[in-house]
């Protein structure tokens, strides 16, 4: 039983809280437990991004982004302008209607493959004056594939996505909290977008933790969101040495916190009971 194939699970936060690194591991440790696992890169600001995470590479490696392959940035329209959805080049029928097949569709080199792992990119800013990102989003809203593939998708800082309603087409948030009052202050935005729109299925992670003390202060400064914690993930200065060196964060043993935080999530999702769940759980995870 995988409870979580098939979701699309969209990881977001304010800059610098570890995003990528969460959806890394996150992808990581889906994979070890035998989920088909796509990760999309829909940060179109950063440089490298998870291909320099997950696999050790640089720019000189990263795939063709899937804006070119629905037609480029002078054919895809920003989803404010146009919320329209997006459709291939050669057939009108909406992708969220006839979602794409990406073992027989999509051309090896629009991913890099590694274990049970695919990684695409949406797209990134190239040019000066290139323009707005909002193609670039449309492709992350509405590029939804068939099978029981779990796609994570790794979103730029902040709390714009929203603004143009790209979680519409989620099943699940996950946001990332580093330990500061802005990270806390974002929470309560989302959660607030989540709770107008009816968006269940919406998750704190706190990352970058050192310490039981620092955890309860944050847990504190959330407040009543303390029940939307679906787990810690602890300071490593490992981590962070590998992402300063360019290696890859995969390990062949699961990131014991991040297995946790998957195993609760799961939990939740297979139990439906995604408004029922109490602060004091947190402390007797079972």
């Amino acid at each position: 039983m995988k409870p979580i194939a098939g979701k699309r699970i969209l990881i977001c936060g304010k800059g610098g809280s570890g995003k990528s690194t969460i959806v890394v591991l996150l992808a990581d440790v889906l994979q070890k437990k035998e989920y088909d696992t796509l990760v999309l890169d829909g940060d179109a600001s950063n440089p490298e991004g998870l291909i320099r995470l997950m696999f050790g590479m640089g720019v000189n490696k990263e795939p063709k982004p899937l804006l070119e392959f629905f037609g480029g940035i002078d054919v895809v329209t920003c989803p404010v302008d146009d919320p329209l959805p997006l459709t291939r080049t050669n057939d009108p029928v909406p992708i969220p209607e006839k979602r794409i097949d990406i073992t027989r569709e999509i051309p090896s080199e629009y991913y890099i493959k590694k274990n049970e792992i695919r990684l695409f990119q949406a797209g990134k800013i190239e040019t000066y004056g290139q323009g707005c990102d909002g193609p670039i989003e449309k492709v992350v809203r509405d590029f939804m594939v068939q099978g029981e593939w779990v796609s994570l998708i790794d979103m730029k800082a902040g709390i714009e996505h929203f603004g143009r309603k790209i979680p519409d087409t989620m099943d699940i948030i996950l946001v990332v909290l580093d330990p500061t009052l802005e990270s806390v202050s974002i929470a309560k935005r989302i959660e607030g977008f989540c709770r107008k729109t009816e968006m269940k299925n919406f998750w704190l992670i706190l990352n970058k933790i050192s310490s039981k003390e620092m955890e309860s202060i944050m847990m504190e400064k959330l407040g009543e969101l303390q029940s939307r914690v679906v787990g810690s993930v602890s300071y490593d200065p490992e981590l962070v040495q590998r992402e300063l060196t360019g290696g890859s964060l995969t390990t062949d043993n699961p990131h014991i916190d991040i297995e946790h935080i998957l195993n609760r999530l799961e939990k939740f999702i297979t139990d439906k009971k995604y408004e029922d769940v109490k602060t004091r759980q947190l402390a007797n995870p079972g």
